[in-house]
């Protein structure tokens, strides 16, 4: 051990760039934004069960839901249920009325969305799905930072979410390891940028166990099944999770601490990344 989510229209974590050029409703939009409540927009008839319908979209909620806007025009979508990821282009609409999604090349229809601010001053972001009488609702987590690559839940942050159509051989398997261990270090430093002192991990649970302070593994029996089925099959999760665990078992981090658990914890994250795919080319010279 070293120390130290009908699916829902098209939802998900953060970033942004540079703003020039962009509308001032673009440059609102770019963030985070986190599902807080579904409903219907129009009152349902008593004959169709209102209060059942009402409850299974409230556990919906429950489930979580991420979505994120990036100023390249791209954005990307994590669903708590499933682990799900999806990604694709947006564009603004209707005279910055509507949102249009792209996603895999397939273009949906313009979705009218509005925001306004609540009592204490949260950006909040509500999606009509009109053919399916619901109002998707968000509210504002975070700004976005500076490089949308430099964000967790960016498109090319997140391979590892991907399931392969066939096995991986074992480069392969190292790639997508290492695209996790990157994945998670920038939540520690998109952490640290906005100057957060609660990070939450809850779209991204795997076999990395972070301390106060220090990096180490999870049993293998506990790691969650949506991370294992990212994989092909249980082979090449397991195989993904030894090399993981081989490398703690011959690896140190002997690098001072500055206090700051946050930039510790992503600094030994820095040095474990850096090891992995260094093991990688010293196998495939």
């Amino acid at each position: 051990m070293i120390i130290k989510y009908f699916p829902l229209l098209i939802i998900l974590l953060t970033s942004s760039c540079q703003f020039n050029g962009k509308t001032d409703t673009e440059v609102t939009l770019t963030g985070t934004w986190r599902l807080y409540d579904l409903e219907q927009i129009k009152s349902l008839s008593i004959d169709d069960d209102a209060f059942s319908k009402t409850a299974s979209l409230k556990k919906t909620v429950t489930e979580g839901a991420v979505l994120c806007f990036f100023s390249d025009g791209t954005y990307s979508e994590i669903k708590g249920s499933a682990g799900s990821f999806s990604s694709g282009n947006w564009k603004l609409l209707n005279d910055n009325k509507s949102i249009q999604f792209q996603d895999s090349g397939r273009t949906g229809l313009p979705v009218p969305f509005k925001i306004e601010k609540n009592s204490n001053g949260k950006m909040l972001l509500t999606l009509s799905n009109e053919p399916k009488n619901l109002a998707i609702k968000f509210i504002k987590e975070s700004e976005a930072l500076e490089e949308s690559v430099d964000d967790p839940f960016y498109t090319g942050n997140n391979h590892w979410r991907i399931k392969p159509a066939q096995p991986e051989n074992a480069a392969e398997l190292t790639n997508r390891l290492s695209n996790y261990l990157k994945h998670l270090a920038l939540i520690l430093k998109s952490a640290n940028e906005r100057k957060q002192t609660v990070v939450s991990f809850e779209f991204s649970l795997g076999p990395v166990k972070i301390y106060n302070g220090g990096i180490g593994i999870y049993p293998y029996d506990i790691v969650p099944e949506n991370w294992k089925n990212s994989f092909y099959n249980e082979a090449d999760a397991s195989a993904a999770y030894h090399q993981y665990e081989e490398y703690l078992k011959t690896s140190s981090y002997r690098g001072a601490g500055i206090g700051n658990w946050i930039e510790d914890d992503y600094n030994i994250l820095l040095s474990i990344y850096a090891g992995i795919n260094q093991s990688k080319s010293t196998k495939n010279p």
